[in-house]
């Protein structure tokens, strides 16, 4: 052909990184050709992409012997594996015909991060994320931003920072090759307890943003698909403590509240047994059979129970038996939670 095509690009490129390629194409006959065209396109295993001059337009109308077009292509990068570089050249020749040609240039795309999640759910129905972060290329990474964005039913606290407003990572934001980060963030639904009883199967929680620079400087960025969170069906009546303190002194008498969420359809009317662990610290104070009263569905309902501790040590709460006069169902709940006792 009456023209070459040289695309250089250099070192490794990784998912979330911006791919660059210098394109140059200079006319190493010795004829003036015409109208000449330079397309790119990135071919993946899912896609063609056009990177430059997708409608085909000529770059210049003429290019003289020993002259040269060229361009520099960007593009960040999405998907993982083998990819190719397509860089089409059109001309037209002295003789008014037209020519094409192709080049081809493979490269890799390699995985930087490995990124695993769990969720954690608190009796108290606080749900925490953690995010474990390797880094899985032979170089240092400097992390710039590992962020929650969550999804419009909760509102995140990052836990990855100390007091001081200072990072947890504080010492060093380089993450060497093969090691693992955690980071830890807590959600707060923003729906109340009575719609959640009524939320049901997967929800979306967010997704991660993460940022950081190569050892060349080179930004990358990643961030995950929604993360989904598999609720799990509630029972009938859910009992969860709503104030309890963690310490009080021995013969110094305390309140618990427990709050009783009826996720049903149908009117409840309960009464409360509260009964004694064995060789329990702790004893009720009052009546150990009261009328809760009704709870009307979809709702809920607070109820103060007074306790005295006797002894120090730590107690279990309990022992709590909850009916349905209207069917005669009853809830049993051998422990609700823990109190430290100390000396007065």
């Amino acid at each position: 052909g009456s023209s070459g095509i040289n695309a250089e690009y250099g070192g490794s490129i990784y998912l979330g990184e911006t791919f660059s390629s210098f394109v140059n194409v200079q006319n190493d006959s010795q004829q003036t050709v015409r109208d000449v065209v330079l397309k790119t396109d990135l071919q993946t295993s899912s896609q063609r992409m056009p990177l430059s001059n997708p409608t085909g337009q000529a770059m210049v109308s003429k290019l003289v012997p020993g002259d040269n077009i060229s361009e520099v292509i960007t593009h960040e990068v999405k998907e993982l594996g083998g990819q190719l570089l397509v860089c089409t050249v059109s001309y037209i020749n002295t003789s008014g015909e037209k020519q094409m040609f192709r080049k081809y240039y493979k490269f890799q795309v390699l995985k930087p991060l490995d990124v695993r999640t769990k969720f954690f759910t608190t009796q108290d129905e606080d749900i925490f994320l953690e995010a474990q972060i390797t880094n899985t290329t032979p170089h240092p990474l400097h992390m710039q931003k590992v962020v929650l964005a969550p999804s419009p039913l909760y509102m995140v606290t990052d836990l990855n920072f100390l007091s001081s407003g200072d990072s947890i990572f504080a010492d060093s934001d380089y993450i060497n090759p093969d090691d693992t980060w955690q980071y830890l963030y807590k959600l707060s639904p923003k729906m109340t307890a009575d719609e959640k009883s009524n939320v049901k199967g997967v929800s979306s929680v967010g997704k991660l943003d993460i940022m950081w620079l190569s050892n060349f400087g080179e930004r990358g960025r990643l961030q995950s698909s929604q993360l989904q969170r598999l609720i799990q069906p509630q029972g009938e009546l859910v009992v969860t403590v709503h104030s309890l303190p963690h310490f009080i002194a021995s013969d110094t008498q305390f309140q618990l509240c427990l709050r009783l969420r009826n996720t049903t359809d149908r009117k409840y009317n309960l009464h409360i047994t509260l009964g004694q662990l064995p060789n329990s610290g702790l004893v009720w104070v009052g009546d150990i059979k009261k009328v809760i009263g009704e709870v009307l569905p979809c709702s809920h309902l607070d109820v103060q129970l007074d306790i005295l501790p006797i002894k120090s040590g730590v107690w279990d709460v309990g022992e709590i038996t909850i009916e349905n006069v209207l069917t005669n169902k009853k809830f049993n709940y051998p422990s609700i939670g823990q109190i430290l006792v100390g000396l007065k």
